[in-house]
């Protein structure tokens, strides 16, 4: 039995309701070309096509008709279970920092979801370096912190791990056996930094730094423009780039944790968990 994802469902009771995937995408606080990719994914799961699309009009079809009664009750039940086992609406502010590359990625649609399913609750999300976030979790400045922490670190708990990959640019000459390596890094306190600076000392390898910047966008676009490799956790590695196989020590893998302040409201609890289980589905 292929199991429905709630927040697939609720972006397709969404194009349902408003007869428009411009109108649920403001409604799920998603973009529309992720709420088109969602309903492509649940016609996948059920083997039919749910919508009658033409220029003007977005209609359900005769499946998506039984479909839309079912989720509506899904949906329903899912609210009230929720209510039951977690007391009144949440509310409040909830300050959570993430690194630039997982805030931009499917990490997004369980937040939008969250926001969502509590409109009382304001989300503040910071970006930036696994270090500063820590260090600014410290100094009380966030509630949750979702990053990647040094090698030895006890930090929060992992709720993810990740190989981390040598790349360089699609049309990039570098193969990963230059006699100085040409490198694109993130500035210090980077986890990544670090991990690349550490196998290339312990291998002896000769390295210049072509480009620094916090920005993971930036960072991509000098390695995509050829100006030197990096490297990526597996899963946010940017499109386009290519892995580099041989050549290059091994950086073995980031944990990615989940760490908050001894003391916080019921709605950061509550996304807390639901970053616990974002995290297992990436």
């Amino acid at each position: 039995m292929r199991p429905l994802p709630s927040d697939l469902l609720r972006s397709f009771a969404a194009v349902a309701q408003t007869g428009s995937f411009t109108a649920a995408s403001e409604r799920v606080c998603l973009s529309q070309s992720t709420v088109s990719h969602q309903i492509r994914r649940l016609e996948d799961l059920v083997g039919q096509p749910l919508f009658e699309r033409d220029t003007r009009h977005v209609r359900l079809s005769r499946h998506g008709e039984i479909l839309h009664r079912y989720a509506q009750k899904i949906l329903e039940m899912m609210d009230e279970a929720v209510t039951e086992l977690c007391g009144p609406p949440l509310n409040g502010t909830v300050r959570l920092a993430l690194p630039d590359d997982f805030a931009s990625t499917r990490l997004t649609t369980a937040l939008a979801s969250f926001v969502q399913r509590n409109p009382n609750v304001e989300l503040v999300v910071t970006t930036g370096m696994s270090g500063d976030l820590f260090r600014e979790l410290d100094e009380g400045r966030h509630d949750i912190v979702f990053a990647k922490r040094l090698s030895g670190s006890q930090r929060g708990v992992v709720v993810r791990t990740e190989p981390l990959v040598w790349c360089a640019g699609p049309t990039s000459s570098y193969t990963g056996t230059e006699s100085i390596l040409p490198l694109a890094v993130h500035p210090e306190p980077s986890v990544t930094r670090t991990r690349i600076f550490e196998a290339l000392k312990a291998a002896g390898r000769p390295y210049r730094i072509a480009l620094v910047s916090s920005s993971v966008a930036v960072v991509g676009a000098a390695v995509t423009a050829g100006l030197g490799v990096s490297a990526f956790a597996g899963y946010v590695i940017p499109d386009g780039l290519v892995r580099l196989g041989h050549g290059l020590p091994a950086l073995g893998a980031l944990d990615y944790v989940i760490d908050r302040q001894a003391s916080v409201s019921p709605a950061a609890l509550a996304l807390e968990m639901v970053l616990h289980d974002a995290a297992r589905e990436l």
